[in-house]
């Protein structure tokens, strides 16, 4: 879709035509506020549904989406591809003029080691790089912006343990082909949790890029992205703190300048607090503490926060369930109104700053983005105006579905290539590149609570398609800061004995992480991919703050304009699960100090 301009003010003289240009690029600046909504394909398959959280998103003035593109259900054979649900999510996306991100993990069975699962890198970099290439191609300007991976610190995110060398590959082999198809394109590394070294588990971010640069990485990202997930010190006050997340990304920038890319930014692709862990008002008052301060830094790129609408908002043993800025019946909650507020103070929405970049002759003429030409029309700105069980058992059910989608995946498109193709009998399927049934991966986080976190380890499945599963976790979400220095034990990592973060898998007491790792599962696939979507109609809500005990009583807080909840797209539509998706349980996770 293409911008279009609300008011006069807008144009300039007869004499300067404007090009028709694509907006669909995530806008840079510090200020810009996205929503990593993994979940978004669980609804993959669901038109009425991917349209209820976008008009969400846009209720609160939001113009950029964060998207899960997992490669193990979406190219389950060599040169097989199953576009239908990345289609549906990036064409409505565009349709609105939204920024999209897209971050692409997971390994299908045909490119990985025999018995590893799908968050294993596969066994040879280029068939990664070439799958990076494949869909830069076939999404050109309707998603310019890419992360390579996600959370390769943690071995929840990397399989089996943290490698930067072997991460630093993958970056080499992607960004080239990226480029090769979208030279415009925005290619983002690191990904990275904010966690503490533990054993084999978790490395910290800090010395993970450290090792990328030893490797080679220099040249092969345009920017880096971070995970500053922290359950009990408001980002803004981590500096005293050792390995606060403020302290790390500040240590990161300076490994970036020492290396010569001290003018690239770091990106947060992720941040949020569940709000069934510490409730309604502490999620609005960290996520507006890190908005105010992520803004602030100078070498700081866009904001992404984990996530738009619970899953479950009455349950709190399950971290994962109450990360949403809406709660599961679209009620705004507190944070709701504080990322609306923070927008409409911070200007224009991407959109209209692009279109406006773009005019051609007299560029004199354009006016500056402190211009009142450039600010939002008045619609517009009406619009933007303990757990560790639990998450155990949790992580272990989305494991159990998907293993058993994989399984009856394989014997689903053994028996459809042998329909279409019966002379290549002992052969994949033809590869065709328009033709599209399943997709996959969405991620939902897992975070602790209090003074530790704990990492919600989503395994991998293998290959395609699967049962219907709703829920995902990552390796950062499930993390619980902790400003305490001692790191707590469980059946997940449990944080080490200073404010920080790591996330482990679900056995040995380690630190747990504050960055998640998404779990992706595959959504019913559409016999044909729908690039047109219909919008719901929308609704004048008054938000409440929804409580973290389920016997919580609402607390008023000002109305937001949400599209009407439909049947058609309620938040708990069923996913089928594959192999794979892309997530950030392992941050989660973290305990931070």
């Amino acid at each position: 879709m293409f911008a279009t301009f609300g008011t006069a003010t807008l144009l300039a003289p007869s004499s300067t035509h404007y090009a028709i240009v694509n907006t669909a690029a995530v806008d840079p600046s510090s200020d810009t506020v996205g929503i990593a909504d993994s979940n978004l394909l669980f609804s993959a398959t669901d038109p009425a549904a991917i349209a209820k959280h976008l008009d969400a998103m846009q209720a609160l003035g939001v113009q950029n989406v964060r998207i899960a593109i997992p490669w193990a259900t979406t190219e389950p054979f060599d040169g097989y591809y199953d576009w239908t649900a990345v289609d549906n999510m990036v064409n409505a996306a565009d349709a609105r003029g939204m920024g999209v991100l897209g971050v692409v993990t997971t390994t299908p069975a045909w490119a990985r080691g025999a018995g590893s699962g799908v968050y294993a890198p596969p066994t040879n970099a280029a068939d990664y790089g070439a799958f990076m290439g494949a869909v830069a191609s076939r999404y050109g300007q309707k998603m310019s912006d890419y992360e390579v991976w996600n959370e390769p610190n943690a071995v929840l995110g990397y399989q089996p343990a943290p490698d930067p060398a072997g991460y630093t590959a993958l970056l080499k082999a992607a960004y080239p082909a990226i480029k090769a198809a979208n030279p415009s394109a925005t290619v983002i590394g690191g990904v990275l949790g904010s966690v503490v070294t533990w054993g084999n588990l978790t490395l910290n971010p800090v010395d993970f890029v450290q090792q990328m640069y030893a490797d080679g990485a220099g040249g092969y990202f345009d920017a880096l992205s971070f995970h500053p997930y922290q359950y009990t010190t408001k980002f803004s006050q981590g500096a005293p703190l050792p390995d606060s997340p403020l302290n790390q990304v500040n240590a990161i920038h300076q490994l970036m300048a020492t290396n010569g890319d001290g003018g690239k930014q770091i990106w947060s692709s992720e941040y949020g607090l569940p709000t069934g862990v510490v409730g309604a008002q502490q999620q609005a008052d960290y996520i507006s503490d890190f908005l105010d301060n992520w803004n602030t830094l100078s070498y700081a790129g866009p904001s992404f926060l984990y996530t738009l609408q619970d899953t479950n908002s009455a349950d709190t043993t399950d971290p994962e369930a109450t990360f949403g800025v809406y709660t599961d019946t679209w009620t705004p909650k507190l944070a709701a109104q504080v990322i609306s507020d923070f927008i409409a103070r911070h200007g224009t929405p991407s959109a209209m700053k692009l279109a406006a970049a773009t005019a051609v002759a007299d560029q004199s003429a354009l006016p500056t983005t402190a211009s009142p030409a450039l600010a939002m029309d008045a619609a517009s700105q009406a619009v933007a105006e303990t757990v560790n069980t639990a998450m155990q058992n949790y992580v272990q059910a989305i494991s159990d579905a998907i293993a058993a989608a994989a399984a009856e995946a394989a014997g689903q498109a053994a028996a459809q290539t042998e329909a279409v193709a019966p002379e290549q009998a002992a052969g994949a399927p033809t590869p065709t590149t328009d033709a599209a049934t399943t997709d996959s991966a969405a991620a939902t986080p897992t975070p602790t609570t209090s003074a530790t976190g704990t990492a919600a380890a989503t395994t991998a499945p293998t290959t395609t398609e699967a049962p219907t599963s709703t829920a995902t976790s990552d390796s950062a979400r499930t993390a619980a800061p902790t400003a305490d220095p001692t790191p707590p034990t469980s059946a997940t990592p449990s944080a080490p004995t200073d404010p920080q973060v790591t996330s482990t898998p679900e056995t040995t007491a380690v630190p747990t992480t504050q960055t998640p790792v998404d779990t992706a599962a595959t959504p019913e696939a559409a016999s044909t991919p729908s690039s047109e979507v219909t919008t719901p109609a929308t609704d004048s809500v008054a938000p409440t703050a929804a409580d973290p005990a389920p016997t919580a009583t609402a607390t008023a807080t000002p109305t937001i304009t949400t599209p009407t909840p439909s049947a058609d797209a309620t938040q708990g539509a069923t996913a089928t699960t594959d192999a794979a998706s892309t997530g950030d349980a392992a941050a989660r996770t973290a305990t931070t100090g």
